[in-house]
């Protein structure tokens, strides 16, 4: 993975979200950078948990959102929200095992899942809030 690609056309239309879908970017990149240039160590474990840790506020913080503003698909979006933090639990869990896997490789995959959990999930939102706008906007 070369980059987590993030333009404009990501943007979800909150300014708190969007502010944190792009310091979750710039934690995976930062710990992506770091782990292709030395082996991990004690740092890049703990920012790892770092991410995972700002996974769960952003999520939180997404979640209430959206049920304040009562989007009505907000049930199976917590269910993605808690299949990756789950996945993340696991991969912490293996991390002092026999079978535990590179950190750069968990950091790679954990892009790929964050890029299509974004590009789906959170855009499937992103649309619904647009046109709710734009239905109560309209004479």
């Amino acid at each position: 993975m070369n980059e987590l690609k993030w333009d404009c056309a990501q943007l979800v239309g909150v300014a708190h979200l969007d502010e944190q879908h792009r310091l979750h970017r710039k934690l995976v990149m930062d710990l992506l950078r770091t782990l292709e240039t030395q082996p991990s160590d004690a740092k890049a474990e703990a920012a790892f948990i770092d991410i995972f840790e700002n996974a769960v506020i952003h999520f939180r913080a997404e979640e209430d959102y959206l049920e304040a503003q009562g989007y009505p698909d907000i049930v199976p979006h917590r269910f993605e929200h808690e299949l990756l933090l789950d996945w993340f639990r696991d991969q912490m869990v293996e991390r002092d095992g026999p079978h535990a896997r590179p950190l750069i490789q968990l950091v790679k995959e954990l892009g790929t899942i964050f890029q299509q959990h974004h590009a789906t999930v959170d855009q499937d939102y992103a649309t619904w809030l647009q046109a709710r706008e734009k239905a109560t906007s309209s004479p």
